[in-house]
C-alpha cells in the first residue's frame, strides 16, 4: 500500500449533533502557545531529562468544540539522552551524535516528526470526525500508511515503527500462520504493537486474537463496562509507575473487551484488566480493551480525562528506544 496522510489513520466519531456541529466542522487551527519542557525521565523509557529552551511558535494548539488539544511550541526539545537534539530531518542519521536517530519534533508536541506509522483494519463506523486524525496530521511530516486487509510480510512490516490494529473483523479473512509469524518477528526485532477492541463483530476478536497469541496475551470474550447515560466509564485504577502511564488519571471505555495472559497490567475497570504492556525480544506491546480512545466525544467532552496524553505516551514507548525519541511537553493532558 502507498502512503496516505495521516488523517487516514482512524476515522473517528462526533457524538451527537452539537459535538458534530462544534468539532467535525473545525479546521485544526488554534492558538500558538509557549512550548514546555522536557518531561522527567520514563522508567524503563529512554528519559527525558528536560532542560528545554521551547520558544513561543508554530506548534499552537488545536482549538476543537473550545478544547484546547496538543498546544505545544516550537523549540529545541531534549531527545531523552540528557543532549538536547539538534536534528532537523528524517535521514535515519543520529546526526546530532546523543544516541537516538531522527529525533526531531520541530513542533515541540511530543510527536516525532518522522514517527512511520500504520494501521490495520478500519476506523470505528459511528460517525465521522477528525480531532484524533487532525491531531496526529498535524505532528508527523511522513503520514501513515493505511494496510487495512493488506497481507502482512516481513518486507511490508519492516517499513514501519508503530502498528495500531483497529477494527480487523472486516478484512474478510483470517490471519494466516506466516502473517502471525511475520508480524511476530516484527515486533521481537524492534517493532510496537497497539491494539485496540470493541468494534461490534465477533469476527474482530477473533482476528486480534491470532495476532496476539504468540504473545500469550489477548481478550476474554466476556463483553463489559455497558455505557451508561450516553458516556463511557471512566477508567481510574492504574498499576503503578510506567511511561504509558505518566500523567494518567481517568480515561473512557464503554463495552470493551478484558484483556487476559502475559504482560504487565497497566489497568483495571469493574474488576477486569483493560490494559496490559509486554515486551517481546526488541519489541513492545500494548492491548488496549477498547477503541473509544479514538472518537471525538472522548477528545471533546471529557475534559476530565487524559486521552492526548495517553496517546503521546502510548506512541512513545512503542517506538523504539533509539529512535524518534522527543519530550513530551508536560502542559498537556
Amino acid at each position: 500500500m502507498g502512503w496516505v496522510p495521516v488523517g487516514q489513520l482512524l476515522r473517528v466519531a462526533c457524538i451527537g449533533v452539537a459535538l458534530q456541529a462544534a468539532a467535525c466542522s473545525s479546521d485544526g487551527d488554534g492558538a500558538s502557545t509557549s512550548g514546555g519542557s522536557g518531561d522527567s525521565g520514563d522508567s524503563g523509557d529512554t528519559g527525558d531529562t528536560g532542560d528545554t529552551s521551547a520558544s513561543a511558535g508554530s506548534g499552537g494548539g488545536d482549538d476543537f468544540g473550545g478544547i484546547a488539544v496538543g498546544a505545544g511550541g516550537a523549540g529545541s526539545i531534549s531527545s531523552g539522552s540528557g543532549v538536547t537534539g539538534n536534528e532537523d530531518s528524517c535521514d535515519g542519521v543520529d546526526n546530532d551524535g546523543n544516541g537516538i536517530i531522527d529525533d526531531v519534533d520541530a513542533g515541540g508536541d511530543g510527536v516525532c516528526d518522522c514517527l512511520r506509522i500504520a494501521t490495520l483494519g478500519e476506523p470505528g463506523r459511528w460517525g465521522d470526525g477528525d480531532v484524533f486524525e487532525a491531531w496526529l496530521n498535524k505532528r508527523s511530516i511522513n503520514g501513515a500508511v493505511d494496510l487495512n486487509d493488506a497481507e502482512l510480510t516481513a518486507e511490508e512490516l519492516s517499513k514501519h515503527q508503530v502498528i495500531v490494529v483497529q477494527d480487523v473483523s472486516v478484512i474478510g479473512r483470517a490471519y494466516s500462520s506466516a502473517e502471525v509469524e511475520a508480524l511476530s518477528d516484527w515486533i521481537a526485532k524492534g517493532g510496537g504493537l497497539m491494539t485496540l477492541i470493541g468494534y461490534g463483530d465477533p469476527d474482530e476478536r477473533e482476528n486480534v486474537n491470532t495476532l496476539l497469541e504468540p504473545l500469550g496475551v489477548g481478550y476474554d470474550e466476556q463483553q463489559i463496562l455497558p455505557r451508561q447515560g450516553g458516556s463511557t466509564i471512566p477508567i481510574t485504577e492504574w498499576g503503578g509507575a510506567h511511561p504509558v502511564l505518566d500523567g494518567i488519571q481517568a480515561v473512557g471505555v464503554d463495552t470493551g473487551y478484558p484483556v487476559a495472559g502475559e504482560g504487565t497490567t497497566l489497568a483495571t475497570g469493574d474488576g477486569y484488566d483493560v490494559l496490559k504492556a509486554l515486551e517481546s525480544g526488541d519489541g513492545r506491546v500494548l492491548v488496549w480493551g477498547d477503541e473509544w480512545i479514538t472518537y471525538n466525544s472522548e477528545w471533546v467532552e471529557h475534559p476530565d480525562y487524559q486521552v492526548e496524553r495517553f496517546w503521546l505516551n502510548a506512541i512513545k514507548w512503542l517506538t523504539p528506544a533509539n529512535e524518534c525519541q522527543v519530550a513530551i511537553p508536560p502542559n498537556i493532558n
